[in-house]
């Protein structure tokens, strides 16, 4: 007879291994409800966003939101400098001590960092503030001290919200922060709008310029009251958890180490999210500079053309930020994974995150390229002009769309194995490629404010490569980033052409800007359909989206012959596992002895040993 033991270890292995892929399963729907909540938020505060920025665009003239966006690109950069890795820590903190069981820890994790937030936050807001002359001047633009120091109340703010979001995200839970967005949003919209149209009306002298710092004003508040909400939403929660048996259970990690650690894998990341904020900053001061010392033109042309590439890059940042989500989702629930060293559901997040990634980014580099013209006279309908030159522009850039997304994406999965370090030195790169090549081109006259576009471009393909090759170390089973872009862009390809018809017949009707909409819903129907039919999403990946299995089954799509295999119960006295049986299982395919066997003289034969690290199949050293 088969040992009792072999039996129950046999059983005890396949429930493990059950277990293993209901976690896997369960994580996986975490995530894209996680990404999906974000995303609907995203949408919503964008929409709401345009409502504040397009009104501005159209009543304030290119040299007021010229100030606008300076005070924006120096609180860019002092906001990296102050919570950039921080939240990002947080969150890879708070979900790998729940994923170990370890919750009261994950609390003072979030203690340790708020206090953190609140001196960094202040810090930057002082500095920020009674330096915004200085800054001013610096930038060659010093009209834009007080829209500086209007924004600077924002940064401590937001910093704590920064920590209250990274703690709730590691908890896996994205409506505190999809609330919060949205309520900033209406406040900003109500409330900055309000002000800056007022001014507008009512002030004679330099109306534009206080328009900007009116508006910026209308943003401090909506950051504050966002902050408020967090604390309220925060103080409700710490009473509910006081009430759960785990929160007597010991903390084994002191305050000090928490903080280590913290600032041990946020400095890196700090570092490199800097560098994306430093880069606008220098191309900004180096754009204002070129534009009169290298092409010729006056500082009301080069605030004029400043104004004008601003426009430009807010459109340019309306898909992407739907990137955002996944990377914020993605951190801890695969941190999680990692700490628990499950492979298989590494693999399988990353490839999902991925594949989302390129699912938006892609149609919207094609869709914003074909459409950048109508695009810009529908939203700067009261500015023809700068629609006009808004638009090339806005079809450079709209090509760094795909890989802005993949850079965001690339970046939460290496900082989730701990290669902090990586992203930054990628972007590092990317960043030195980007101020030669904008010095460079800024300075030819027949090139001018294009250039700033196309060293933008340029840049974020060379962090994306760079990210990548990093990545094929840590995950060799990741699904290719080519394979996997091939039928989205063949999609987005047939979408181009059907959406850019459909345009162009609705303009006999209508005028160019109101045939875009209808022409922007074909676009996304065309594409739905065609990366269904052609293989760019699975049914897995439907499927874990909210009422996916409906949506699955309405596009007629099948689930994968892997994902029907279910787990068999160990085989009885006398029977043996079929093949298929041990497939699903995961176990290598062997053969089985019946129970009887053992009776006839005959032991069953040993398990297999587990291959060493040095041979065999590749082990990534986060899983040794």
């Amino acid at each position: 007879m088969i040992d009792k033991r072999d039996q129950d270890g046999r059983r005890q292995g396949g429930l493990s291994k059950l277990q293993g892929v209901l976690m896997a399963q369960d994580n996986k729907r975490s995530f894209m409800k996680g990404a999906a909540i974000l995303s609907a938020s995203t949408l919503i505060v964008k929409l709401l966003g345009l409502l504040f920025s397009i009104p501005l665009a159209n009543f304030v003239a290119p040299e007021g939101m010229s100030h606008f966006y300076i005070a924006y690109n120096i609180f860019g950069l002092f906001l990296m400098l102050s919570t950039a890795g921080l939240p990002v820590a947080v969150s890879r903190m708070v979900g790998t001590a729940y994923a170990q069981g370890r919750r009261r820890e994950a609390d003072r994790v979030f203690s340790v960092a708020f206090w953190l937030f609140f001196l960094l936050g202040l810090f930057g807001c002082l500095v920020m503030f009674f330096g915004a002359d200085q800054i001013a001047q610096w930038y060659s633009s010093p009209d834009s001290n007080y829209a500086i120091m209007a924004l600077a109340p924002t940064l401590f703010f937001i910093s704590l919200e920064s920590s209250l979001r990274g703690y709730f995200q590691g908890r896996s839970n994205m409506v505190p922060t999809a609330t919060s967005q949205i309520i900033e949003a209406v406040t900003k919209v109500i409330i900055g709008v309000g002000l800056a149209f007022y001014i507008i009306q009512n002030v004679s002298e330099d109306p534009d310029r206080w328009a900007a710092v009116g508006a910026i004003v209308g943003v401090s508040i909506s950051a504050a009251l966002g902050a408020m909400y967090l604390l309220g939403f925060k103080a409700v929660q710490s009473r509910r958890d006081k009430k759960e048996a785990w929160a007597e259970e010991p903390i084994l990690t002191s305050r000090k180490q928490m903080l280590m650690s913290l600032i041990r894998f946020a400095v890196p990341i700090t570092i490199g999210s800097c560098f994306l904020s430093l880069l606008d900053t220098v191309d900004g001061a180096i754009l204002l500079q070129r534009l009169q010392d290298g092409a010729g033109l006056t500082q009301e042309m080069a605030d004029w053309w400043n104004g004008t590439i601003g426009h430009a890059r807010k459109f340019f940042d309306l898909p992407g930020a739907f990137v955002v989500p996944i990377s914020t989702s993605l951190l801890p629930i695969l941190s999680g994974a990692i700490a628990s060293k499950n492979q298989r559901q590494v693999d399988k997040i990353s490839s999902m995150a991925l594949r989302v990634t390129l699912l938006i980014g892609v149609p919207s580099s094609v869709g914003m390229a074909i459409f950048a013209r109508p695009i810009c006279q529908l939203l700067l309908y009261n500015q023809p002009e700068v629609a006009e030159e808004a638009a090339p522009l806005l079809t450079m850039l709209s090509l760094a769309i795909a890989f802005s997304g993949l850079l965001f994406t690339t970046n939460a999965i290496l900082q989730s194995f701990g290669r902090a370090t990586r992203p930054v030195i990628d972007m590092a790169v990317g960043g030195v490629v980007k101020i030669v090549l904008s010095y460079v081109l800024i300075g030819i006259p027949q090139v001018a404010a294009m250039g700033s576009a196309i060293s933008t471009v340029v840049s974020y393909v060379v962090m994306v490569v760079l990210n990548v090759f990093a990545l094929r170390s840590s995950l060799p089973k990741m699904d290719s980033v080519v394979k996997t872009a091939l039928p989205l862009v063949l999609a987005s390809a047939v979408m181009g052409a059907v959406s850019y018809g459909a345009y162009w017949l609705l303009t006999w009707v209508v005028s160019p800007r109101v045939a875009v909409i209808p022409a922007i819903l074909v676009a996304i129907l065309v594409y739905a359909l065609c990366a269904v039919l052609f293989k760019g999403v699975g049914y897995e990946d439907v499927a874990a989206l909210p009422k996916g299995h409906t949506l699955a089954r309405l596009l007629r799509m099948k689930p994968e012959e892997p994902a029907r295999r279910k787990a068999v119960p160990p085989p009885a006295k006398g029977e043996e596992l079929p093949v298929k049986a041990q497939a699903a299982e995961g176990r290598p395919l062997e053969k089985t002895v019946p129970s009887g066997a053992a009776s006839a003289g005959r032991q069953a034969p040993p398990a297999r040993k587990a291959p060493s690290r040095g041979r065999g199949k590749y082990v990534p050293r986060h899983m040794r």
